[in-house]
């Protein structure tokens, strides 16, 4: 029984990770980070070997990959996706202070409860800091593209989209946005839902076999950027939290509820930029009230998390 009520939990939080993986400028791995799994998650899926899977047979393999733990996680995630692109992509459309407000407020409030696993801010770890602040401002800032998707295209962006997404900070749907993939697959995922109620076989093939090929760049880059992550975290990891710190940090200018794009010339071309806004000089209605409702719901939530954490 105890180890269904686990199982549960662990799918519970695998819903919370995908819904943070689906939403551009949200981390599935600061979600992670916040409930306590991130370890446990790069260690059982740097397990996941074909050394492992040779040497063990099928129940001692299962046990050392963490299988349970794996399955129910993947399976809350996968869930999430499937079930809450609808929403997610409405809210962004229609209430935007409102959604951004409440992943602001977990991702501020994240960042304190996360600076508590490194037990030195010396100069290095500061600069580390630093470091994975700039790198995070950089990436978000730079511009979505929009080119035509085709097959090994899709590869690597799962391959890459996978990697941001495990780490905190950076967004993995906001890479797939960067390159141009994210209306693609959420339109996949949407197309994949419908042909399976309607029975529509004509597009579930071609659909799944695009879902297919993007999963495979998913798995594979999961798999490989692990081990990094794995030794990174054994080895060094006040370095590497200092890192994904700064990377956190360097994310919030990203999902500020307040927004402005504007344009800029460089050399021959025209570069597409956006810049924070304070709600006062909001040309529309900031929503000042309900921004700071969830923004509070959003900080409440990481504490409450944190603090059953701690408990268990």
């Amino acid at each position: 029984m105890n180890s269904i009520s686990n199982n549960f939990i662990t799918y519970i939080k695998g819903l919370a990770i995908g819904c943070a993986d689906i939403m551009p400028g949200v981390s599935g791995g600061t979600i992670a980070l916040i409930l306590g799994i991130y370890k446990n998650l790069i260690d059982s899926i740097d397990s996941i070997s074909i050394r492992n899977f040779k040497s063990l047979n099928f129940t001692d393999f299962w046990a050392k990959i963490n299988g349970n733990f794996l399955l129910s996680l993947f399976a809350g995630a996968l869930s999430s996706i499937f079930t809450l692109s609808f929403i997610i992509n409405y809210l962004i459309e229609n209430y935007p202070i409102a959604i951004w407000s409440f992943f602001f407020g977990i991702l501020f409030n994240s960042i304190f409860i996360i600076k508590r696993q490194v037990s030195d801010f010396n100069y290095l770890n500061l600069g580390l800091i630093f470091f994975g602040s700039i790198i995070s401002f950089f990436i978000t800032q730079i511009a979505p593209k929009s080119d035509d998707i085709g097959l090994i295209y899709l590869f690597f962006c799962g391959f890459f989209a996978i990697i941001a997404m495990i780490l905190p900070g950076i967004s993995g749907a906001y890479i797939l946005l960067i390159l141009g993939a994210y209306q693609t697959v959420v339109n996949l995922i949407k197309t994949s839902i419908k042909s399976l109620v309607n029975f529509n076989f004509d597009t579930l093939i071609p659909t799944y076999s695009k879902l297919f090929v993007f999963g495979l760049g998913v798995l594979i880059g999961l798999r490989a950027f692990s081990s990094v992550l794995k030794w990174l975290l054994d080895n060094e990891n006040n370095k590497t939290m200092s890192v994904l710190i700064g990377l956190m940090i360097g994310a919030l200018h990203k999902i500020w509820p307040w927004q402005e794009f504007f344009e800029l010339n460089i050399g021959d071309k025209v570069m597409k930029f956006f810049r924070p806004l304070s709600p006062f000089n909001y040309p529309k209605d900031p929503q000042i009230l309900s921004a700071i409702i969830l923004f509070i719901i959003g900080s409440s939530i990481v504490w409450i998390l944190d603090k059953q954490k701690e408990k268990k």
